[in-house]
């Protein structure tokens, strides 16, 4: 079997129709609508294309995802797609959860993550107080378990790089709703985990 020609890494398993090639089911997973012009009858999609109501809305998501994804390495997009995918069952638990809050949330814990490697450990706070648990729970989302069972935390120059691009995803300008940038995310990833569905098994797990 050929190597999937997005990563050179895995072999290719998903016959992508955007490509017109084999690709790895971790690219797909992690790479679609991002770096994949991906058609919206496209059965990997899992229903998350199929979810833009009009053409404006379609482009807004891809300028958004591209502004979360730029420049970032691979373990990184991966490290993303975990983000991504967790925000998805942050926001089913979370009625009251909007952009502000999240945007809140992601803000102090860049900054955290910034002055630790400054060497120095100190927790900032959210500009709003009712982030507080947000932070805690958004860091967790980056958190994954090792063959043994642990879980692990990424290094900070990776948590840094992807903090920076959910930051500017969330600054893309949206709509009047207050939940645009969580419906991008929804629209991107798929409605299975929004609806609180474990992500796949084939979702990347643990950054190498």
């Amino acid at each position: 079997m050929v190597k999937c020609p997005l990563c050179d890494q895995r072999k290719g398993r998903r016959a992508c129709p955007a490509k017109g090639e084999t690709i790895c089911a971790q690219c797909c997973g992690t790479k679609r609508l991002v770096l994949i012009d991906c058609p919206e009858d496209c059965a990997y999609l899992e229903g998350g294309a199929s979810g833009w109501a009009r053409e404006t809305e379609k482009r807004r998501d891809a300028r958004r995802l591209y502004a979360m994804t730029d420049g970032l390495s691979e373990p990184q997009l991966q490290l993303l797609f975990l983000a991504l995918v967790g925000t998805t069952a942050l926001r089913a638990r979370h009625r009251g959860l909007d952009d502000h809050l999240m945007s809140s949330a992601v803000s102090a814990l860049r900054r955290t993550t910034e002055t630790r490697m400054n060497g120095v450990v100190y927790e900032h706070a959210p500009d709003d107080a009712r982030a507080q648990a947000l932070v805690r729970e958004l860091r967790s989302l980056f958190e994954a378990e090792d063959e043994t069972g642990r879980r692990q935390a990424p290094k900070d120059r990776d948590l840094l790089a992807v903090l920076r691009g959910l930051e500017a995803g969330l600054l893309v300008s949206g709509d009047a709703s207050p939940t645009s940038f969580l419906d991008s995310v929804v629209r991107a990833v798929g409605r299975r985990t929004a609806t609180g569905a474990a992500p796949r098994a084939d979702a990347p797990r643990l950054l190498s």
